[in-house]
């Protein structure tokens, strides 16, 4: 079991799913809900997320051999999306700016509220927000690279932790705004695309040392890379 590609794609799927940068966006769906409901349906929220990754997880690659697409080309279609979503988080820019959100208050208890309100944000803050073509695209590269039992269940694992830490984000979201303010919400985004930038041309390394065997230093191909 290869620990570095454990620690690669915890690192990978945290900053895909960039929980700091989508904050924003959760807020403004729930900003009129009662704070306890709030609360709830950020804990639902990441359970859907982690549900979403685990089926791409599970079957992504079986999704690819029905269309017939081979890992590197994936991976090289997968690495300049990622790479463009990382450049773009660089930039500074925001999905939150560019949607306007109104949100009406529903009726009945906490729980009831929380399932009403993930029914209507579930599309699209999950998904495509959290669980977009990108972290789709991660998680499925990263399952290629479990070669054995053990490294499934603990890639299984670090999406549940992944989906979990996006659930502790978004349920102290409120209290995590105040406190960074935008600018500090910026400084976070812009950090985690430099890394996206990092894992999407080492995909891209990766990618073209499948397709063409040899012709890179071996020093610079994934270990992982059989």
């Amino acid at each position: 079991m290869e620990w570095s590609v454990l620690f690669n794609t915890f690192i990978g799927i945290i900053s895909i799913l960039n929980p700091i940068g989508n904050m924003p966006i959760f807020l403004g769906y729930v900003e009129n809900e009662d704070p306890k409901v709030q609360r709830a349906v950020a804990l639902l929220m990441a359970l859907s997320i982690f549900i979403l990754m685990l089926t791409f997880f599970i079957f992504g690659i079986r999704i690819l051999n029905m269309f017939g697409i081979t890992l590197p080309a994936f991976r090289l279609a997968g690495s300049i999306m990622i790479l463009l979503i990382g450049l773009r988080m660089l930039q500074g820019k925001s999905k939150f700016e560019q949607h306007g959100i109104e949100t009406e208050p529903v009726r009945g208890g906490t729980f009831s509220q929380a399932g009403n309100s993930l029914s209507r944000i579930l599309v699209p803050v999950a998904m495509p927000f959290f669980v977009g073509p990108g972290t789709i695209t991660t998680v499925i590269l990263y399952a290629e690279k479990s070669e054995d039992w053990m490294t499934s269940l603990m890639m299984i694992v670090i999406l549940f932790l992944s989906a979990c830490i996006v659930g502790a984000v978004l349920f102290s979201s409120r209290y995590i705004f105040d406190r960074l303010g935008r600018n500090g919400t910026q400084i976070v985004v812009r950090f985690m695309g430099m890394i996206l930038c990092a894992i999407a041309m080492q995909f891209m390394i990766d990618g073209v040392a499948q397709l063409l065997p040899g012709v890179l230093n071996a020093d610079f191909i994934h270990s992982a890379i059989k």
